[in-house]
């Protein structure tokens, strides 16, 4: 298995991947590692992309720089919600990447023939015969969760899901993941988040549910947290480099979760977050050491 920093040296280049042909990134390595969605023959790459400032911005240049790093390193997901969706289509409909990304999104499925125009249009563009994900958040998937069920059941959605960033959504998202009818959990998980693990992940792996991790830097908090700290010498053991990679292996090294979602328009971060899929992760004995080094941190 290719190692992180095999990684960041064959990907020194992403630093000017905005500019640089793809084929000059990473000329030959090992692409991420991958996890089954339950009760399928589907995997997903462990790392993936969340809804990118480059997709919020509209601009279909900044958001390729970006995504075309992912997909050489064999990532597939892409979170995406609102306008954004519309600008990650039309990116997977010019590089003719409708096979190579898997789109996650979200409907209000409150005016229903809207919701049906905007599922046609992706769908249009990218070519795909069904929505990858379809997702809904808990206070109006509840209401709405047999519209959801039967838009799977028509075949325009492969998979329905449910996903919410905080611990007081954590119940009802519980509750629908008991109807034995959810494919996928978006839920938010981290070293300083670390609520999910204590039920509702544990939950999603006992009912055979994809986990998929946002936040895993707390909107940025992490690393306002570890500015100016020096990753102590032990990382080694489990080949993380920076800060993000120590997040991000701690998330991966839960054995319920699928996938994590990280948010970048930088090729730089990119980078050093696609590493922390790459290399070993730590085990039961190093959770609890990371968990006391950010005790004293915080």
């Amino acid at each position: 298995m290719a190692t992180r920093r095999q990684v960041l040296k064959y990907g020194g280049a992403a630093a000017f991947a905005a500019t640089a042909p793809l084929p000059v990134l990473i000329a030959e390595h090992r692409q991420l590692p991958a996890r089954p969605i339950p009760g399928t023959l589907e995997t997903l790459p462990v790392i993936g992309m969340g809804n990118s400032a480059a997709f919020r911005s509209g601009d279909p240049h900044a958001s390729w720089d970006v995504m075309k790093i992912f997909q050489r390193y064999g990532s597939r997901y892409v979170d995406c919600a609102g306008d954004s969706r519309f600008v990650v289509a039309d990116v997977v409909a010019r590089r003719e990447l409708g096979g190579r990304v898997f789109m996650g999104t979200y409907f209000d499925v409150d005016d229903e023939p809207r919701a049906r125009d905007e599922a046609a249009r992706l769908l249009a563009k990218t070519g795909k015969p069904a929505l990858d994900l379809m997702q809904a958040y808990p206070e109006t998937a509840v209401p709405h969760w047999r519209t959801f069920r039967r838009w799977k059941e028509e075949g325009l959605a492969r998979h329905v899901g449910v996903a919410r960033h905080r611990s007081d959504y954590y119940p009802v998202m519980m509750q629908l993941m008991a109807t034995g009818t959810v494919d996928v959990l978006q839920v938010n998980y981290s070293l300083m988040e670390p609520e999910a693990e204590e039920r509702i992940l544990p939950m999603a792996r006992d009912l055979g549910v994809a986990a998929v991790i946002n936040r895993p830097f707390v909107n940025g908090d992490w690393f306002r947290v570890t500015r100016g700290r020096k990753l102590p010498p032990w990382t080694a053991e489990f080949d993380c480099d920076s800060w993000a990679q120590f997040s991000l292996k701690f998330i991966l090294s839960h054995p319920a979760v699928t996938c994590v979602l990280t948010e970048t328009s930088n090729p730089r971060h990119a980078v050093d977050n696609i590493g922390g899929g790459f290399g070993p992760l730590p085990d039961a004995k190093t959770r609890r050491r990371m968990r006391a080094l950010v005790r004293d941190l915080a």
